[in-house]
């Protein structure tokens, strides 16, 4: 018995005849028979008595023809319900963002979301990649903004940008009066400073910085990319940041690569089940509009894995 068959029982019903009742259903006369038929075997009762002309319901097909009613109506509502609950953006969430992007991104979006959407309230957290994947499958988070792809078969992923590294270092960096460079420029030059391990963009840098190499007496690494470009200002060396991490008031110099440019993905992820299409849609529209159009605009790039 299927949802279907009680919607060709019910027109059958109104219009009492099968040709009409097949075009207001948008099937062919033969479709709306046959599965009636099979309705009726299955119930082992006939819904009409068709010797008579017009073809009215039999004494169990008339009390079957009502319950087929009630339940048809109450799928109706249970859409309209779920379509409006779907679109509905109100209440509270929560995100996960990796430390790497929250403290560029989050200032952007935050003021003029929280204008168009006061009653969505969205609980942020900076989270590390992995700790956002298990929060998701636990069901502790409803949302993550992070690097990309994840290739886990829970989580659905929507792009959002792609991001350019940049090269950063003193101003008196044999590289400082370049204009631009490119990965091969740097394969093999020493003194990086590096994020603490369990950091995606860690791993991504190191995948651009092959061999890379250190001098310094001092090995520091940090959770923070402002950490890293103030002890490249203090201490020389280099490092590369997320081109949304550079200010007008660094004080050294940031280079960009040349294409194609090493990018990161960046993308909204969420469980599977996580059904509020519409908040996703509100979120990614307010950060594409806050981010730099360059950053979707760029068709020649290398993408960086960062496992």
């Amino acid at each position: 018995m299927t949802l279907q068959q009680l919607e060709y029982v019910i027109a059958l019903n109104t219009y009492r005849h099968f040709v009409t009742a097949a075009n207001k259903c948008f099937v062919t006369q033969p479709t709306i028979t046959i599965q009636v038929k099979k309705l009726e075997d299955e119930i082992g009762f006939a819904i009409f008595n068709k010797s008579k002309s017009p073809f009215e319901p039999t004494e169990l097909g008339e009390m079957f023809i009502n319950k087929a009613e009630v339940i048809l109506r109450e799928v109706l509502e249970l859409k309209n319900m779920v379509s409006t609950e779907l679109d509905n953006i109100e209440g509270s969430f929560k995100l996960g963002v990796i430390p790497t992007i929250s403290p560029y991104l989050i200032p952007l979006i935050s003021g003029s979301f929280s204008e168009k959407y006061p009653n969505t309230f969205i609980q942020i957290e900076e989270m590390q990649t992995h700790a956002i994947i298990s929060a998701l499958q636990k069901g502790e988070i409803d949302l993550g903004i992070l690097v990309t792809p994840l290739e886990e078969s829970f989580i659905r992923e929507v792009k959002l940008y792609n991001e350019p590294f940049v090269f950063y270092c003193q101003k008196n960096h044999s590289f400082a009066q370049n204009t631009t460079i490119s990965t091969k420029d740097i394969e093999g030059i020493g003194n990086i400073w590096l994020l603490n391990s369990g950091h995606c963009f860690r791993n991504q840098v190191l995948n651009i910085c092959s061999n890379t190499s250190t001098d310094k007496n001092i090995q520091f690494q940090s959770g923070s990319i402002e950490a890293l470009k103030s002890m490249v200002n203090n201490y020389g060396g280099f490092t590369l940041v997320p081109e949304m991490a550079i200010s007008e008031y660094d004080k050294g110099c940031n280079i960009h690569f040349k294409d194609p440019k090493p990018i990161r993905e960046v993308s909204i992820v969420t469980h599977y089940s996580f059904a509020k299409d519409a908040l996703i849609d509100a979120l990614r529209k307010e950060i594409l509009d806050k981010t730099p159009k360059e950053f979707e605009k760029n068709k020649r790039f290398i993408k960086i894995n960062w496992r």
